[in-house]
């Protein structure tokens, strides 16, 4: 079977970048609702907070999909405290002391190898359509969740896969929400994904409970107190 045939036959599949995390969690959903097959793929790439893993394999279970876990660790090589635990992790004490900018967080090119990894494992399912929940409006600054960067690499893997300029499709539902946006979103696709959110893992600590100190932990808080909708995760 040729690839564009494969393509075809996965036009109705997507496969959702998946780390367990508040936004990916909201993805899935999405893509559940706007997609008859969904896979989903996670990757441990020797990160700080390695409960996301756990957290990504129970909400699969919950939304009914299978788990599948990529081992890429010590490739990613950076001074983010998220892969170098020497580093120290940046605490604030409230959501208005974080300083903008880019984050001691970012990774570098740690969303163009998921997304490569990615398109690898859609090819050989017949899938075309990725789904990642990147956002702009993050706050972390990080170069690789801005709409140009998403651009660029549906027409790098495209081309890379299939000699065209169409061919991959990237899509991210979260680009341009503020965070209570994407909680009023998970809202609207159903109790299934609040309940699911319970068990989501966002603290750059990785701790449980989180540390609501880091950037992460006052954005989400941030994002359903504005929303006005209660954090399930307050209750797990």
């Amino acid at each position: 079977m040729s690839i564009m045939k494969l393509y075809e036959k996965g036009s109705q599949s997507a496969l959702v970048v998946f780390s367990g995390g508040q936004d990916s969690t909201t993805c899935l959903y999405w893509a559940k609702k706007n997609f008859s097959i969904v896979k989903t793929v996670s990757f441990d790439y020797g990160q700080r907070h390695e409960r996301e893993k756990d957290a990504a394999r129970r909400i699969c279970e919950l939304a009914g999909v299978e788990f599948d876990l990529v081992r890429i660790p010590d490739v990613l090589r950076s001074s983010s405290p998220l892969v170098d635990r020497a580093a120290k992790l940046s605490k604030y004490e409230s959501v208005d002391k974080l300083p903008g900018g880019l984050e001691a967080t970012f990774v570098p090119a740690r969303n163009i190898l998921f997304l490569t990894v990615a398109a690898n494992i859609a090819l050989h399912y017949g899938i075309r359509d990725i789904v990642i929940g990147v956002c702009e409006e993050d706050y972390g600054g990080y170069y690789d969740c801005r709409q140009d960067f998403i651009t660029a690499m549906q027409l790098a893997l495209s081309q890379g896969i299939l000699g065209e300029d169409v061919g991959i499709r990237l899509h991210t539902p979260l680009m341009k929400l503020t965070k209570s946006e994407t909680v009023k979103l998970a809202l609207e696709l159903g109790e299934d994904c609040l309940k699911a959110l319970a068990y989501s893992h966002t603290c750059y600590e990785g701790t449980y409970p989180p540390c609501g100190k880091c950037h992460a932990c006052h954005l989400r808080e941030r994002g359903f107190r504005e929303a006005g909708i209660e954090d399930p995760l307050a209750t797990y």
